[in-house]
């Protein structure tokens, strides 16, 4: 019954959260050994299916392929804050698949139970301010990491005077942010993020472009579920609808990856694209402060944005970019506009891409097209700047 049901479930979510480390592994392994589908049932109802291929063949077949595992989540969730327990089991589940790469069929389960429930008409998109209720505003500042938040007065700025953050929430995470995206309006495209989170920035009083420059998912146990590709699509029809005089739609990314894969490159003896010049140049990178040195950042600059360009655009894995950044605005539409340099002179921004920095253009008008050709034929969309530099 669904009494005893909830009450089965409240006692499995509970029990589950005292488990120690070991323990919860354990779990996980008795679920993939003794709580998988039936194979030999499968086997048998595809075989009706085969000999008589129709709707009642066909829905039997899909409930039989439903594996134990799954009804245990389903039931898991009807519990008080079973959604979250799920959230966080499965971020658990993450974190023990390195060592146990078989444990990777039950996320597969998981992250398609939360891609159902976490479906964006079940989301809320919301506004926040600096009226935002300030446990909410405290969880803005622990989840911001792309661009640290020191305390209240940085996060204040970046609210108020021509700036917008707006979260997705879900009614059964209360007041849990999921995603969140922070928004700087300006006049034209933003190369460099230290004017945008700068707190003695002058104010834009013409702000023409929505430059959106940190994309932070907040649950772990959210990864890969798709929540940020609608999201930037909705912040993008509300501030169309509320500022009509903002033009442009652009992000001013980070290069994740960028450095480590240079260097790995340089030590390879690769970059067969890079004039032998070029490559000599790349010795200066051994200089940790070559940055802080006018000629040396001279010299650098050429071949390290024609490198970013490559590994952007030609580097791919199963045909998509290698870089997970690149991936998503390429997969939401958006064009690749523009390479930044010197775009986060911070000691992270050099350390992980050289200082480098990315705008990729939301065309409202090509989202679809560039989405649909990006998903059907791996098309990226380029900016003629950007083509040149490999052309160079």
């Amino acid at each position: 019954g669904v009494a005893s049901g909830i009450a089965l479930a409240r006692e499995v979510v509970v029990s589950y959260k005292k488990l120690s480390d070991t323990e919860k592994l354990e779990f996980f392994k008795n679920l993939y050994q003794n709580m998988g589908p039936d194979l030999e049932v499968i086997s048998k109802v595809a075989s009706n299916f085969t000999k008589t291929p129709n709707e009642e063949t066909l829905a039997d077949l899909t409930n039989k392929l439903k594996s134990k595992r799954q009804k245990l989540f389903s039931r898991m969730i009807m519990a008080p804050k079973g959604t979250k327990a799920i959230v966080d089991l499965r971020e658990d589940l993450l974190g023990f698949i390195p060592g146990n790469n078989s444990l990777k069929v039950i996320d597969e389960e998981l992250r398609a139970l939360l891609t159902s429930w976490f479906n964006p008409g079940f989301l809320a998109l919301t506004k926040i301010d600096w009226d935002t209720e300030a446990s909410i505003l405290e969880k803005i500042i622990q989840y911001e990491l792309v661009h640290t938040i020191v305390g209240w007065n940085d996060l204040k700025n970046r609210l108020t005077n021509n700036r917008r953050c707006f979260a997705y929430f879900h009614p059964a995470l209360e007041e849990e942010p999921l995603i969140f995206v922070e928004v700087a309006l300006t006049k034209g495209i933003s190369n460099s993020i230290q004017s945008i989170i700068n707190t003695d920035r002058e104010v834009e009083q013409k702000a023409d472009t929505a430059i959106f420059y940190s994309i932070n998912n907040c649950q772990p146990g959210l990864r890969k579920v798709p929540l940020g590709n609608f999201l930037i699509k909705m912040v993008v029809t509300e501030l169309a609808m509320e500022l009509p005089s903002i033009k442009k739609y652009s992000t001013l990314s980070p290069i994740p990856g960028f450095s480590n894969w240079l260097k790995n490159e340089i030590l390879s003896g690769s970059l067969k694209f890079l004039t032998k010049d070029d490559r000599k140049t790349f010795n200066l990178l051994e200089d940790d402060l070559w940055y802080m040195d006018p000629t040396k950042s001279k010299k650098l600059k050429k071949p390290l944005i024609k490198a970013c360009a490559y590994y952007l655009l030609i580097e791919k894995k199963y045909g998509k970019p290698i870089n997970a950044v690149a991936r998503f605005h390429f997969g939401n539409g958006a064009k690749l506009y523009r390479i930044n340099w010197m775009g986060n002179t911070s000691e992270y921004g050099i350390n992980k891409s050289f200082g480098l920095m990315v705008n990729y253009l939301y065309n409202l008008k090509k989202i679809e097209a560039n989405h649909e050709a990006y998903v059907q034929n791996g098309e990226l969309a380029i900016s003629k700047s950007v083509k040149s530099i490999l052309e160079s």
